[in-house]
């Protein structure tokens, strides 16, 4: 049985071609589903976090820590909501002691401005929010 030149080259190709594509990681959705890390900080009174542009569809590996000397809570909120029924995800205060840290994984599912933020009494007048974007 003779094989054509055209055949052994388009053979070669497919090959180089899995090859470039296993060195490089997988597959783009191979690569799109591994988590971003954000490390978010919390102190008197204040919140700070590595990433505030965050794209809807992709996961994200929220790591809290609070380095402040009170409890703080953490939640993501639309902007300047009151409401702490209407957070998308919440950690409470008795979770977020002094020196700890917590981690969650999210992944937004719709576009918009919202915040972290810290709704302990009085934190969040103190200014205890920080404005985030989801594209």
């Amino acid at each position: 049985m003779e094989i054509s030149k055209s055949l052994i080259l388009s053979i070669a190709l497919v090959v180089v071609a899995a090859f470039a594509v296993s060195a490089c990681g997988g597959t783009s959705a191979q690569a799109a589903k591994r988590p971003v890390d954000v490390q978010i900080t919390l102190t008197e009174f204040k919140i700070e976090s590595s990433v505030t542009d965050f794209t809807v569809g992709t996961p994200y590996h929220l790591v809290i820590t609070n380095k402040g000397a009170l409890a703080h809570d953490w939640m993501i909120m639309p902007r300047g909501e009151q409401d702490e029924s209407n957070a998308l995800i919440k950690v409470e205060d008795t979770a977020l002691q002094p020196n700890k840290t917590v981690t969650r994984d999210f992944t937004f599912t719709q576009a918009g401005d919202l915040e972290f933020a810290c709704h302990v009494k009085s934190h969040y007048e103190a200014g205890m929010h920080t404005p985030i974007t989801v594209k």
